[in-house]
């Protein structure tokens, strides 16, 4: 696959998330290298590796689902850095560079 800027665009648009012209420099290499590690993994062959077996709960085992207070809006916007009209603000679209 090839990772180059225009990649590291495509996948912050899908995002929706905003790239500076620095970062986009930063994350096409960073990118290559995750993708080329994918790609290692791919091709790793795991048939001689015992599967691990997991403990398990039963439904029989989990506590009951019982209601309670949750927090109001206002605690739950409290930590947010931006916020609007009673929601979180994120940043959107994407830096053409």
């Amino acid at each position: 696959m090839k990772v180059d800027k225009d990649f590291i665009k495509h996948i912050a648009n899908l995002a929706k998330i905003r790239l500076s012209k620095e970062q986009i420099d930063k994350f096409t290499p960073q990118m290559k290298t995750i993708l080329d590690s994918a790609d290692v993994l791919q091709n790793f062959d795991s048939e001689k590796i015992p599967q691990k077996r997991y403990n398990t709960l039963e439904f029989e085992q989990l506590r009951d689902d019982k209601p309670a207070a949750s927090q109001s809006q206002e605690e739950a916007l409290r930590n947010a850095p931006y916020n609007e009209k009673g929601f979180v603000k994120v940043p959107g679209g994407v830096i053409d560079n």
